[in-house]
């Protein structure tokens, strides 16, 4: 009778507990706890936070360089009213950017940012793969630019109102940036010894950290399209994107401030980063936005 009442005892508590724990982390209780760390509203404030000021950077390096971005808008062909596009499109992100950032007009700050990245991927990177899908180089840039379009769906997603639309968004927006994940898996995979050139000249074993990106790479891509273990693997992916951003790209712009592709790539993994936690917010619908 006494062991009965202290088990009795035990069950409320832990039940109490089950209740607590829950409500803190704005997440059902009947799913599985895979990776309870944050709730879904910090990942999406985190990842908003990082899209947003993503989308501005890019926005001021069209402004202070007069040109696209080498690395991720290659257009080196001179044409008349070159730089009124230039300016129009930086502009165009600057404002993205602000709206996202607002809050109360993140979905339309997400939407700008999907059209601008949906025109840019349509009208000049997959022509441009087409007729060079031999060359690695347009290979980077095209999927660089997917991802964000498909980070911009699912942010509309998560913010939509109504709510029914916001499934359909996430899952289109979700499965656009596994796609991008993959083809950079497999950039790693082909260009490995390459890869380790990118590295810092004082880290040490350079081909292990490639190996190591490779797979992550993988591992995300698949658990992304299969939607198996998502929120565990788009937690850890935003993480690996955010080391990067302070262990390899802040040193990159610091040493070489004066080169633009640094400062662009260093906004684009930052908005990979921002990405991945939108992609590990829709995992539940559980959101208070």
């Amino acid at each position: 009778m006494f062991v009965v009442y202290r088990r009795c005892i035990f069950c409320d508590k832990l039940f109490i507990f089950k209740k607590v724990f829950a409500a803190n982390t704005a997440l059902p209780t009947n799913k599985p706890p895979e990776f309870y760390i944050m709730s879904n509203n910090t990942y999406l404030q985190i990842g908003r936070m990082f899209f947003a000021i993503s989308m501005f950077a890019i926005g001021i390096v069209h402004l202070v360089t007069g040109n696209f971005p080498t690395g991720l808008l290659p257009v080196t062909a001179t044409y008349s009213g070159k730089i009124v596009l230039v300016y129009a499109n930086g502009i165009a992100l600057i404002l993205a950017g602000i709206l996202v950032a607002s809050k109360k007009y993140t979905y339309q700050g997400a939407s700008l940012a999907a059209v601008i990245w949906l025109i840019w991927l349509l009208i000049f990177h997959l022509p441009q793969l087409a007729m060079t899908y031999n060359s690695p180089f347009e290979w980077t840039p095209t999927f660089e630019v997917a991802m964000l379009f498909g980070g911009a769906l699912v942010l509309m997603g998560l913010t939509a109102q109504p709510q029914k639309s916001r499934y359909k968004l996430t899952m289109i927006g979700s499965y656009i940036v596994g796609v991008s994940i993959l083809v950079f898996a497999v950039l790693h995979l082909i260009f490995l010894q390459f890869i380790t050139t990118l590295l810092l000249p004082w880290m040490p074993f350079k081909l292990f950290w490639a190996y190591l990106v490779m797979i992550a790479f993988f591992a995300a891509a698949i658990s992304i399209l299969t939607r198996i273990w998502l929120r565990l693997s788009t937690t850890l992916l935003g993480l690996m994107f955010f080391t990067w951003f302070w262990t390899l790209h802040i040193p990159l712009v610091v040493t070489h401030y004066k080169v633009e592709p640094q400062w662009t790539s260093i906004a684009v993994v930052l908005g990979a980063s921002g990405v991945a936690f939108l992609i590990t917010a829709s995992t539940f619908n559980r959101l208070k936005y």
